[in-house]
């Protein structure tokens, strides 16, 4: 029967001078400003972590505020509707934003002179608002959706607003709808651009038929203090709250100069308007 050999051990060296490099302890990995954002927001807001999405939280720097009631709201509540911090489509970049320090808060609160039928068909079908609204108003607007889904489109209003939005969660037929976007506007002095995230519903008047109350919470995420500073000036607050009301008040003109008698018999014997818009304003008008 044959034996291995054994092998003989080989001499330690005294502690510290074996000559083999020293153990390094890991390196941090590389944690980008958009992650660090995400990361902190799905953490503190309790809110399920997609797996891959965040190194160990250790390395991870954490904000100067706190992620309260307030700053979690808007999350939470996406959440709950479906679209959490890992959907497929608007998740990182969504709760990227909603976890960045500064952020500021528009709410606007009024009526409008229209049915739910027709607003619905109106917010169904942004290029023929768009088109009816440059024809009746006289102010350019433009409106194009680039998906066959028709929820992520583009737009223009004249020369101060400009930008692309995707409905991500909602609908006319459940009278609220969330936006998530892109936008470069002009107010004022100031030119700014950056992403923002818009939350409209409407109901209507009990007592007053025709007539709808909305909401429409529009919160802008600005990159830096002193931006953040300006967004937050009453003169600037007051304007971009009148330009918000202007586009929905030029919506709902444009469709009672619809309704006047004759308006709608012109755009059917125009030639610059297609077959296919003129079915569509005729659809509209049998609305109640």
């Amino acid at each position: 029967m044959a034996y291995a050999a054994k092998p003989t051990p080989a001499p330690s060296a005294p502690p510290g001078k074996t000559g083999a490099p020293a153990s390094q302890p890991a390196l941090a990995p590389k944690v980008t400003a958009g992650q660090r954002d995400f990361c902190n927001l799905v953490s503190g807001c309790g809110l399920p972590m997609p797996q891959g999405y965040c190194p160990d939280p250790k390395f991870i720097p954490k904000p100067d505020f706190k992620f309260d009631s307030t700053r979690c709201s808007e999350a939470r509540l996406l959440n709950s509707r479906g679209i959490s911090p890992g959907h497929p489509l608007y998740g990182y970049n969504l709760y990227r934003f909603l976890g960045m320090e500064y952020r500021t808060l528009y709410v606007v609160e009024d009526e409008l002179p229209i049915s739910q039928e027709r607003l619905a068909y109106l917010l169904a079908d942004l290029p023929l608002s768009a088109r009816l609204v440059s024809h009746f108003q006289n102010e350019p607007y433009t409106a194009e959706y680039v998906d066959a889904e028709r929820r992520h489109f583009k737009g223009t209003k004249g020369k101060h607003l400009r930008g692309d939005a995707v409905l991500i969660s909602g609908s006319s037929q459940e009278k609220r709808l969330f936006y998530f976007g892109y936008g470069i506007a002009t107010v004022a002095w100031w030119t700014l651009k950056g992403p923002s995230l818009m939350d409209f519903s409407y109901y209507p008047d009990p007592s007053r038929t025709r007539i709808l109350k909305y909401r429409m919470n529009l919160l802008v995420f600005p990159g830096n203090g002193v931006i953040n500073g300006i967004m937050n000036l009453g003169l600037f607050r007051k304007v971009v709250l009148s330009k918000v009301k202007d586009v929905l008040n030029d919506i709902t003109d444009t469709a009672k100069k619809l309704a006047v008698p004759g308006a709608a018999e012109k755009i059917q014997s125009a030639l610059d308007w297609t077959p296919e818009e003129k079915k569509k304003i005729s659809d509209f008008l049998k609305l109640p």
